[in-house]
């Protein structure tokens, strides 16, 4: 949890001392990674992936599958987001052991079939030359979950909101979760980025802006987008319709874009949410639901 990472932080310093160390060490002595990181080019840092689970892959495969059928009256739409090594291949050095997103989500497409996986390969691919990913942290930037955003609301027919509609803010000085692991001692900090919204969200109860504006000022400074990981959270949007959004954290910068487009936007996270997904369906009557989650999480949620 965030409490028990923060008390790590602040009262193991040796531990921080000792890896920053040994990530000057393996950089003396050539190697390219540390701690589970793996360094490519340009300062960009991936997550080590030796053996994908492929078993743990096909069982959450499979409980997408059912789920559709037990919901055979909303439409139901999975994005599985490429995490970085598929899209910015050109930073990743060869033979680095990293995440094949390719493989995977051709693999979706088979069992689930095309016409309910929005595949944002393709357009994310040609903007890598762009700010899509950071480079410490393994979440998409807000420019780079724009993209997949556009994608997603085309596929339901729907006309996305341009780029240039949104404004964006940047924060520098952001460290993400690979420099965490790695503590790479010549790293490039990373800006975050998010554009400017006013909606409010209902957590537990607790009626508050999407983004916690404190996060900026700390380590964790992704965690600002919509409060962290909840288990039930509503949205109030200025658009029409209710969308519900099945996510890891690859949706917390998605899911301020649809504020326009949807009047309501439900989210919930499987880690932390108990009660039936089908009862609540039943009781809100969405027209759509989102199944957002990134490459990794696939082989391992």
């Amino acid at each position: 949890t965030p409490l028990i990472e923060d008390f790590t932080e602040d009262h193991f310093i040796k531990r921080n001392s000792w890896i920053s160390l040994k990530s000057i060490s393996e950089t003396v002595l050539g190697k390219g990674e540390n701690n589970g990181i793996v360094y490519g080019e340009d300062g960009y840092q991936f997550t080590k992936v030796l053996n994908a689970d492929y078993s743990q892959r096909m069982k959450n495969v499979a409980a997408i599958v059912q789920f559709m059928d037990n919901n055979p009256d909303v439409n139901i739409n999975v994005l599985l987001a490429p995490t970085a090594p598929s899209v910015m291949t050109d930073k990743v050095k060869p033979g680095s052991p990293v995440n094949d997103a390719e493989g995977i989500i051709t693999q979706l497409n088979e069992a689930i079939g095309s016409e309910n996986v929005v595949d944002v390969r393709d357009t994310l691919k040609a903007h890598s030359d762009e700010y899509i990913y950071y480079r410490t942290d393994h979440h998409w930037t807000t420019l780079g979950a724009y993209y997949a955003y556009a994608d997603y609301m085309t596929d339901i027919g729907r006309v996305p909101q341009s780029l240039d509609s949104f404004e964006f803010e940047y924060v520098e000085d952001f460290l993400g979760t690979h420099y965490s692991k790695s503590k790479n001692f010549n790293v490039e900090a990373d800006t975050l980025s998010y554009i400017r919204n006013d909606s409010q969200m209902d957590v537990l109860g607790a009626v508050v802006s999407i983004y916690d504006y404190e996060k900026l000022e700390t380590r964790d400074k992704y965690a600002m987008f919509l409060r962290g990981n909840n288990s039930f959270s509503t949205i109030n949007g200025s658009g029409e319709g209710k969308i519900l959004v099945i996510k890891d954290s690859y949706a917390n910068c998605f899911v301020p874009f649809l504020t326009g487009d949807f009047e309501q936007i439900d989210v919930i996270d499987l880690r932390f949410y108990k009660q039936s997904v089908k009862q609540l369906i039943q009781q809100e009557g969405y027209e759509e639901v989102l199944i957002l989650y990134n490459s990794e999480t696939i082989d391992t949620d």
